[in-house]
Formats: C-alpha cells, sequence, structure tokens
C-alpha cells in the first residue's frame, strides 16, 4: 500500500473519530435508561411494601385503643341449702344465676390510650417514607456511577480505536526499520493498559446493574439494554441553594426527624397516661337469678378500682415514662445535628463539583481539543510522531474523563441534598 494514502486514510480516521469524540454526549435516543422509571419501580419494591403495610396496621391500633373492654358473662348456680342437704329452690335464697359486668376505664384514659397510637402510627408512617426517600436515593446515585462508568468506557473505546490504527502504522513503521523497538512495544502496553482499565469498568458496570436490578425489581437484561446518561447541568439556582432554605425545608419535611419528633409527641402522651394510672376505673354489673318458683332475683352495682397499694406500680410507670420522654428529646437534637451537618457538607460539596465541572468545560477540555486539532494538523504534514498525537488524545480524553466524574458527583451530591430534605 501507497504510504502516502495510508496516511491520508489514517487522517481522515482521526477526523471522524474527532467528531465522534466532541459530539458522543449528544446522540442518545430510545436506548436510553430512564432514571425516572427506576426510581418509580423502586418504590414498590418488597421491603417498602412491607413497610407500608406495618404502616396501615398499626392505624386500626387508634381504633382498638378507643373500644371499651369486652364484657363478661357468666353463670353460676347458688345453693344456699348447704352440701348435706342440695336442692335447688327449697332455700329462698339458693338460684341459677346469670349475671354480666363491664368495666369501663376513667374517661380520660381511653382518649390518651387513643393518641399514643396516633403518634406510633404517624412516626411508623414517616419512617415508610424514609425508606422511599433513602431507597430513591440509592437508585439515583447508582444511575450517575453507571452513567459515568459507560462514559468512561465510551472513551476508553474510542482510545483504543486510535490505538489499533497507531499500532498498525508503528508495526509496519518497525517492520522496515524506521522506528525503534521501544516505540513499538510502547503501543503494545498502552494497549494492554486500556484492556486492563476496560474489563475493571465493565466489572464495575455489571455489578451496579445487579444492584439497580436488586432496588427496582427489573430484569438486568433490561438495565444492561439501555444507556443510562449523565444529565447536563443547568446554571445553579443559589435561591434554592440557600443554606437558610434548605435548612428549613429539612426541618419540616426530613422524614427520619419526623419521626422522632412524633415519637416525642408519643411519650408526652405515654407520661400523661402514666399520671392517669391513679385514676379509679368504673364497673357495672347486673344479674339475673332464677329461684324456681319464687320471685326471681335481680341485682346491680357500681364499683370502682383504686389503687391500694400507692406508688408500687404507679410511680415506677411515670419515671420510665419520664425518661422515655427526655431520650425523645436528645432525638430530635440529634437528627438536627446530623441535617445541619450533612447540608453543610453537601452544599460544599456541590458547589466543588460544579466549580470543577466549568473548569474543564470551559477550559480544560477546550484547551485539550486545540491541542489535539493542532497535532492532527503536524501529523498531517510529518511534523510530529504519532505518539505525540496520541498523547494529546489521551490528554483530551483524560479532561473530559474529570470533567464526567465531577458531573456525575454533583448529581449524586444533588441527590443526597434532596433525600436530607424529604424528596424523591
Amino acid at each position: 500500500m501507497n504510504i502516502n494514502k495510508y496516511k491520508l486514510k489514517l487522517f481522515s480516521f482521526f477526523l471522524i473519530l474527532t467528531s465522534l469524540i466532541f459530539y458522543s454526549g449528544c446522540s442518545y435516543a430510545a436506548g436510553t435508561l430512564s432514571l425516572k422509571m427506576l426510581v418509580k419501580n423502586s418504590l414498590k419494591n418488597p421491603d417498602i411494601t412491607s413497610s407500608a403495610l406495618k404502616t396501615e396496621g398499626q392505624k386500626e391500633e387508634i381504633i382498638i385503643a378507643k373500644a371499651l373492654p369486652e364484657p363478661v358473662i357468666g353463670i353460676g348456680i347458688t345453693d344456699a341449702n348447704g352440701f348435706n342437704n342440695p336442692g335447688i329452690g327449697v332455700n329462698s335464697m339458693s338460684d341459677i344465676g346469670l349475671n354480666i359486668s363491664q368495666k369501663i376505664p376513667f374517661p380520660s384514659k381511653l382518649e390518651t390510650k387513643s393518641q399514643i397510637n396516633k403518634y406510633s402510627y404517624m412516626s411508623l408512617k414517616e419512617k415508610t417514607r424514609a425508606l422511599k426517600v433513602n431507597t430513591a436515593y440509592l437508585v439515583k446515585a447508582e444511575y450517575y456511577n453507571l452513567a459515568l462508568i459507560e462514559e468512561q468506557i465510551g472513551i476508553i473505546k474510542y482510545d483504543r480505536m486510535l490505538l489499533k490504527i497507531i499500532i498498525n502504522y508503528a508495526s509496519q513503521k518497525y517492520g522496515v526499520g524506521e522506528t525503534s523497538a521501544p516505540s513499538y512495544i510502547r503501543t503494545m502496553l498502552e494497549d494492554s493498559s486500556l484492556k486492563a482499565s476496560l474489563f475493571s469498568l465493565a466489572k464495575a458496570k455489571s455489578k451496579l446493574i445487579n444492584l439497580l436490578s436488586e432496588l427496582t425489581g427489573l430484569k438486568k437484561s433490561l438495565i444492561k439494554s439501555k444507556t443510562a446518561v449523565l444529565p447536563d447541568i443547568k446554571r445553579i439556582n443559589q435561591t434554592r441553594l440557600e443554606y437558610k432554605i434548605i435548612l428549613k425545608e429539612a426541618f419540616e419535611f426530613n422524614p427520619d426527624l419526623k419521626s422522632v419528633k412524633y415519637l416525642h409527641k408519643r411519650a408526652n402522651e405515654e407520661l400523661d397516661f402514666a399520671k392517669e394510672s391513679y385514676l379509679p376505673d368504673f364497673y357495672l354489673k347486673a344479674g339475673y337469678g332464677d329461684r324456681y318458683s319464687m320471685v326471681p332475683v335481680l341485682s346491680a352495682s357500681v364499683g370502682l378500682s383504686l389503687p391500694i397499694y400507692f406508688n408500687s406500680y404507679q410511680a415506677p410507670l411515670i419515671n420510665k415514662a419520664k425518661k422515655d420522654k427526655l431520650s425523645s428529646v436528645y432525638n430530635i437534637s440529634w437528627e438536627k445535628l446530623k441535617i445541619i451537618k450533612n447540608i453543610r457538607e453537601d452544599l460544599k460539596n456541590m458547589k466543588e463539583d460544579y466549580n470543577n465541572y466549568k473548569l474543564y468545560k470551559n477550559l480544560y477540555v477546550p484547551e485539550a481539543k486545540l491541542l489535539f486539532k493542532s497535532e492532527l494538523s503536524s501529523f498531517k504534514v510529518k511534523k510530529t510522531t504519532g505518539f505525540s498525537l496520541l498523547d494529546s488524545f489521551r490528554k483530551l480524553a483524560n479532561s473530559e474523563f474529570e470533567k464526567d466524574i465531577y458531573k456525575s458527583k454533583y448529581f449524586a451530591d444533588k441527590s443526597r441534598l434532596d433525600l436530607i430534605a424529604g424528596g424523591i
């Protein structure tokens, strides 16, 4: 083959390859993996469904707590004649009787117990919400990791395509003695390094696909057949990312914080319920006795249950309720401290990610593109070697690589910020 024609073909291929690299991120279509679909399916997983059903079961406890205890019905025989002279009806005090009794707790106790169960239900409901929010965050984070890996795989594949052409070119040069053995070996080692990187990325991609399949319940083949794409970073809304605004939203909507707040309210009600243990319960009792030929016996009574051994039961119950209430206060404080710390950290990381992304997008990547174009032109007129061209290409690839890393980290940090604010 004429060497000039070969170089012309090589140069043409470089131009095509350059255009592919410059515009590769803009051509995803029907094969794109939908993040919205992944999140939607993840919210149907068995763990969340189980938690939701358990929460609905707890809701029934609110109604149960308001109900009166079941009445007690009894039947008995009264023999006033004694064992030595049995005979119902002989003595006017003997009868076959039916009685019914009903316990009526002190009125405030039922309402307090119902409130305790209500706040337990509300706390569980927020726990289920927290489970949904955390699951959505995991899906988003792994999706962005998958998108990053796919971007990296694409860059390395383009890199290898270029390297194979240079290997063929170096092989011909080495065969006719126009290049040294070290130069030829370097191209082979470079290719081996890219193969190893590609293998590692493929392995990491497989793990992410398995994890997304577990989180969403979707088949691995469906996720594998589509491409995860990093969305474009729009201009940061400084008002939306204001620390005080996010903190206010988090204190209002964070499900973990809301859950412990409901537990605190439950602890208040439990303390009230413990104090109400000093209050009496009422008992209503009615009876009917059949004395055969005599007039039936009717009875009715009202009773009170009063604590005789004061403080043997009530005092420990109240002390326990007080400690539980104090514990719930510390839980709220701890959740707030975690929220404050995480918001500050995520805002800082997001701003750093955004600034680094813009730096690579507006400075390093354009600079690498100009260098690569310059090397292409020099290679055409034999003023540079294939290795210089490869180095310039690697600089471009690495710049794109770093830009995508910061882009992925930005969206992962943003998802964690959404998680803290209770958003899905």
